[in-house]
């Protein structure tokens, strides 16, 4: 198989009416959806999380997943499992593996799902009910300068993301998922969930992005049921997200050169600089494994986080945050305990900056996926 082959029986929905509704007495017509989750070396999730979406296909909705070259026996294990899979030469990273599973997409939305999360029963609908109409085309803005956006019809939405498990506060020498607001907490065993015991956690209700331009998850470790954000956000969680067609191929879907993390920030950036607005549905629900991919402490995590927030940040931020961004990110790697990998990932940034900076001149930026007849 070769880039761009799909292989197996595919995946779409059998109902007769693609529409959830259709126009019948003046219904808003449900849009048709591409579902595409990326793998890379977890068959066993990947599949559990196309179980998890594959009932709630239409039928005019596909779901594709992408190997990003795994090298093992994923492609067999997911083909055998009757999944549509787009077979990749090389590991391209998550951002150019969905660009990829989105080719040539003839569907009304794009949605995206992690490998590592599960969709729990009416995500789909929720995720496409406030992608209905299409969004209008507003005046694109400059990087960098005040963004307006439009009261049309939103662009794009981001789900309501929880930690899969449950949780409790951590004691002082546990090793523990942090978060400044609520605390530090660890994930209780299997048979204590069972019994009720711990909280739900909120993993992500969609992006923001603080002072030094890093990107962040709104509501990270706020306990579920204490969780009522309002629907306007400023950018979409890639974990679990829904674009319109008309807008991911305006912008040319995700940056490729990050390979992974802050794809969806630069993203939420470029909707918001067209003047495209981003909502949260807080009944469009996943479970997801935090970190299962890499690791938050793993070499690879720090040391591309660290590059990319300051990449992202001089790609779109006002001068002021960008030199935030190097000087958080300086401090962090001379006076923090992984000095190594945050070194190795400023060092990066520094490097590429003239060439973010001509990106964001406009010269490279203006790129958008090739229109296809549908």
């Amino acid at each position: 198989m070769t880039e761009d082959s799909p292989t197996g029986s595919g995946a779409r929905g059998n109902r007769s009416d693609p529409s959830g509704g259709g126009d019948r007495a003046g219904l808003v017509r449900r849009p048709s959806a591409r579902v595409v989750i990326v793998n890379w070396r977890r068959p066993e999730l990947t599949i559990r999380a196309a179980r998890s979406i594959t009932g709630q296909l239409g039928g005019g909705d596909t779901l594709v997943v992408v190997d990003n070259a795994s090298g093992d026996d994923s492609i067999e294990r997911m083909t055998r499992a009757g999944l549509t899979v787009v077979q990749s030469s090389r590991n391209l990273g998550f951002g150019a593996g969905v660009n990829l599973g989105a080719r040539g997409m003839c569907e009304d939305v794009l949605v995206l799902i992690n490998n590592d999360a599960v969709a729990e029963p009416g995500f789909l609908e929720a995720i496409l009910a406030p992608l209905s109409d299409p969004p209008a085309t507003p005046a694109p803005t400059q990087p960098g300068s005040p963004r307006t956006t439009s009261n049309s019809a939103p662009a794009a939405a981001t789900a309501r993301i929880l930690l899969a498990g449950r949780w409790k506060p951590a004691g002082p020498d546990q090793e523990a998922l942090v978060s400044p607001r609520t605390g530090r907490w660890v994930r209780v065993s299997n048979e204590a969930a069972a019994r009720g015991e711990g909280e739900v956690l909120v993993n992500s209700t969609g992006n923001l992005v603080d002072a030094s331009g890093n990107g962040y998850d709104r509501d990270w470790l706020v306990p579920a049921e204490r969780e009522h954000s309002p629907s306007e956000v400023f950018g979409l969680c890639g974990g679990a997200c829904a674009i319109r067609r008309e807008a991911w191929r305006a912008l040319g879907g995700f940056r490729e050169d990050l390979f992974m993390y802050y794809e969806d920030t630069d993203l939420s950036w470029r909707l918001r600089e067209h003047g495209w607005r981003v909502v949260y549905v807080r009944e469009a629900v996943v479970r997801h494994e935090h970190a299962s991919s890499s690791g938050t402490d793993s070499p690879m995590f720090i040391r591309v986080n660290a590059r990319n927030r300051i990449l992202v940040a001089a790609a779109h931020s006002p001068a002021p945050v960008v030199l935030q961004a190097l000087a958080r990110t300086l401090v962090r790697g001379l006076r923090g305990p992984r000095r190594g990998p945050v070194m190795t990932g400023f060092a990066q940034a520094v490097a590429r900056l003239p060439r973010e900076l001509h990106r964001r001149s406009g010269a490279s930026s203006k790129r958008s996926e090739p229109s296809r007849r549908c």
